[in-house]
């Protein structure tokens, strides 16, 4: 049975100095730093230090990579597209200009929307787009740090257009907001840019979408470059179906399309939290659900809410999905370049964790298959219970944030450390599994670095096919890195979580980077 985790990993802030300073508000506090739970399922207690020093075990960390570079799953922005988060302000003024008092009052707005957000989820139920300084904070924080998060992620994930013929991809925006995704794929992926791609973006309320269709254009015209045709539809999601088949049966100026990818991103949560709130009467809490930890009838009823609400998500996408994949010939609908997909990304927090995991296994027993970040379509573990109080997600550094939203962040009182997601990519094309004994394994890191007594160097746990594997000197290894492992016949077993211990590879010189000595 294939095991899938994610942990934290605590990462230093970039910043810039040469930022423009915005007004002074709130003394700046690290708001969103993550927890490191590396205890949670290997009873191992997280420890630090630099490269080097000596571990809990009285051996030394190597102060070099012990194990290959792998594939990276949030690879660093190029210089070009970081430019184009950097001009992203202008985007903004133009669309949405603060005056002099908006710009005095917006970190206190934005530090007001993020309680809202998070910690005071109960007055999500009144919607904070029809207050003018929520609307800017969330212009001028929550939508550019989102594109940051995004763009990290879609620069890496196997998106292909290829509609086939005359027609034209089309891309299916769930709760599309202000256009967030289509515009973070357009930065990410400048060798889509020309690609004649459609956009369907679809919410509940129709003043985030003129928002999102207003910057979309401006970005454009600020790059000289035309952007993707969008089309939106202020409607529910259960008629999501008939508008996209209305769509691609007229074709409209655009021109025949099908459906290529479907997106939702930071939206399970607000559907949960509607459904959950019905069946409650009251306000849903981040911190409510099924968490593996008690038996309440306010746990229960919140997880009964919440697969009801994702089972109501996969009943609008899939016929969306199946009409695409059979119109595919049986050769197209076997190749990643065609095949239709969908594409689910929450926080990184327990409760967008908890969502994706659920949302897996629900799209699993549908009949797609998870093409990423997971190595495989097997069962998830943490979903099992085996990860104690765990939940899925990457953490990666700010590396590519501009400098005007960090130094924003910074008097908000909201600087971050690190940035966290939760995604899954599903596809209708059935995927291959490595079989066991598989020289290459394909491997995905997915905790944080911990001392583990008798292994050298920090260790991390990573996910494969055949199960949960532990990873010794993998101290260099980011969260999310992709790699091949070979799992021992007789694989020595970790004595906390009972999973096999991978040594580090060794080095040209024979030896392991990790035993070596320090000298004198």
């Amino acid at each position: 049975m294939t095991r899938k985790s994610c942990f934290h990993k605590t990462l230093h802030n970039n910043t810039d100095d040469k930022a423009p300073a915005l007004p002074s508000s709130n003394p700046a506090r690290d708001g969103e730093r993550p927890r490191c739970p590396a205890t949670a399922i290997t009873g191992h207690a997280k420890r630090t230090g630099r490269p080097g020093a000596r571990d809990n075990a009285g051996r030394f960390r190597s102060g070099r990579a012990a194990w290959p570079a792998g594939e990276a799953l949030f690879p660093p922005l190029t210089e070009a597209v970081c430019r184009d988060l950097e001009g992203f302000i202008k985007v903004l003024h133009a669309v949405r200009p603060l005056s002099a008092s908006h710009r005095r009052f917006l970190p206190d707005d934005v530090a007001a929307l993020s309680r809202i957000l998070t910690t005071e989820r109960t007055n999500l139920a009144h919607p904070y787009w029809s207050r003018p300084g929520f609307i800017s904070a969330y212009l001028y924080y929550f939508l550019p740090w989102n594109l940051v998060r995004f763009a990290r992620l879609l620069s890496a994930l196997p998106l292909l257009p290829t509609a086939g013929g005359d027609e034209r991809p089309l891309l299916v925006d769930i709760g599309s907001g202000p256009l967030t995704v289509p515009i973070a794929l357009w930065l990410a992926r400048p060798d889509l840019r020309k690609s004649p791609i459609r956009v369907l973006a679809q919410d509940k309320a129709s003043q985030p979408l003129a928002f999102g269709r207003a910057l979309f254009e401006a970005l454009g015209q600020m790059k000289g470059s035309p952007v993707w045709q969008v089309e939106t539809i202020h409607s529910s999601l259960s008629s999501l179906p008939r508008q996209v088949r209305m769509l691609c049966d007229d074709g409209g100026k655009g021109g025949a399309c099908r459906p290529w990818l479907v997106t939702a991103a930071n939206v399970l949560n607000e559907y949960c939290g509607g459904r959950s709130q019905k069946m409650r009467g009251s306000g849903f809490r981040a911190s409510d659900g099924d968490d593996g930890e008690g038996n309440s009838l306010a746990g229960e009823r919140v997880s009964i809410a919440m697969e009801a609400a994702l089972e109501d998500v996969l009943e609008a996408i899939l016929p969306v999905l199946a009409a695409s994949a059979s119109s595919l010939s049986e050769e197209e609908a076997g190749t990643a370049k065609t095949a239709p997909a969908a594409l689910f990304i929450e926080p990184g927090t327990r409760l967008g964790g908890k969502i994706i995991m659920r949302m897996r296994r629900l799209a699993i027993q549908a009949g797609l298959s998870v093409l990423a970040p997971c190595t495989h379509s097997s069962s998830c573990p943490l979903h099992e219970g085996r990860g104690g109080r765990t939940w899925c997600h990457y953490t990666f550094d700010t590396e590519g944030a501009p400098s005007w939203l960090q130094r924003l962040s910074a008097e908000a009182g909201l600087s971050k450390a690190a940035l966290s997601l939760t995604p899954v990519l599903l596809s209708t094309r059935v995927t291959s599994q490595s079989n066991a004994g598989d020289a290459d394994l394909p491997a995905r890191v997915i905790s944080s670095p911990f001392a583990v007594p008798g292994l050298a160097g920090k260790a991390r746990y990573a996910c494969t096919h055949e199960g949960l594997v532990l990873l010794e000197d993998a101290f260099a290894l980011a969260s999310g890195t992709r790699l091949p492992i070979s799992i021992p016949a007789k694989a020595k077993r970790d004595a906390k979580s009972r999973v096999p211990v991978i040594p580090a590879p060794r080095t040209v010189t024979g030896k392991a980077c990790s035993e070596r000595r320090p000298r004198g």
